[in-house]
């Protein structure tokens, strides 16, 4: 706020008449927008959804991919897809052998 009385102090009338169009044009934005949240959240209300709801829908965009490869080692399945840095129980094998 200290900006603003500095700025009224020092501007002339049509950098103050311009600052309050801008001020004008914000506050018909903020509430604009907060009219069209409160529609939506009603329309949400009505249907049964949450935001929640949304947002699981579009958390995750990755693809889960197969295990390409699968081994029992010390009675425990180590899956790997083929990407990335190859596991330590796959380094060293014939990896046709491992195939899922």
């Amino acid at each position: 706020m200290k900006e603003v009385r500095s700025f009224i102090k020092t501007a002339s009338l049509a950098e103050l008449e311009k600052a309050q169009q801008l001020i004008g044009d914000a506050i018909s934005k903020y509430t604009q927008q907060q009219k069209a949240k409160q529609e939506v959240l009603e329309l949400l209300k009505e249907k049964g959804l949450t935001l929640e709801d949304l947002q699981d829908a579009a958390s995750d965009k990755r693809t889960k991919v197969k295990p390409k490869y699968r081994m029992e080692l010390n009675g425990e399945t180590i899956e790997w897809t083929g990407r990335g840095r190859r596991p330590k129980a796959f380094e060293g094998v014939e990896l046709e052998k491992f195939l899922a």
